[in-house]
């Protein structure tokens, strides 16, 4: 489900919310959410866990600002049976997801991220520490542009044993033009000894 679409279902964290799909319509929908009347209820002396404080530390921030981004990654994180999350088309420099990125790798449910029609070979270091979630096993890259060094990106942002497989389908790896960058693409995948599949589908080096 788009994230735009589902609000609600994260405020009152639903458990049969499995999938999140975010795209750059959805970012926009941040900017124009209005809670409804039935969740326009909050209060600082709610429950940390209620619904009440998850409003009310929403609607303490601005709409699409870092800080509201923030409660929303953290709300997302704790989302208890989400699966799967998919970044479609996001800009992964943008400054206002910094927060979000790390706030939602704090998820203990997801266990498969996506990546799609995105340009990761410059920056993509904040988007990436996603993957750190400590229950992903598999990490998806589909029509992506990437650099030749995104095997060292995954060293430096994954911290747990549990990310087995790794598919890039249709992508472009930049830098890879000589023998010595070409070296450097697979020895760093070499340095992930947990990687038991590592899928390159219709790509192009």
């Amino acid at each position: 489900m788009e994230l735009g679409l589902c609000f609600p279902r994260i405020i009152h964290r639903d458990s049969t919310l499995t999938n999140i799909i975010i795209r750059p319509s959805c970012l926009e929908a941040c900017d124009n959410y209005e809670p409804s009347e039935s969740d326009d209820c909050d209060s600082i002396e709610a429950d940390e866990n209620s619904v009440n404080r998850r409003m009310y530390d929403l609607n303490c921030e601005i709409n699409g600002t870092r800080e509201w981004f923030e409660v929303l990654g953290s709300m997302i994180a704790k989302l208890p049976n989400l699966n799967q999350l998919t970044f479609d088309g996001v800009e992964p420099n943008a400054d206002y997801l910094e927060r979000f990125w790390g706030e939602v790798s704090a998820s203990k449910s997801l266990t498969s991220i996506n990546f799609a029609n995105m340009n990761l070979e410059n920056g993509g270091d904040g988007i990436l520490c996603t993957i750190d979630a400590p229950s992903i096993t598999k990490v998806k890259f589909h029509k992506c542009t990437l650099s030749h060094d995104i095997g060292y990106l995954f060293v430096d942002n994954v911290h747990h044993g549990s990310l087995t497989t790794i598919h890039f389908d249709e992508c472009r790896f930049g830098n890879t033009n000589t023998m010595e960058e070409i070296a450097e693409f697979a020895g760093n995948f070499a340095l992930l000894p947990w990687i038991t599949s590592l899928e390159f589908t219709s790509c192009a080096f």
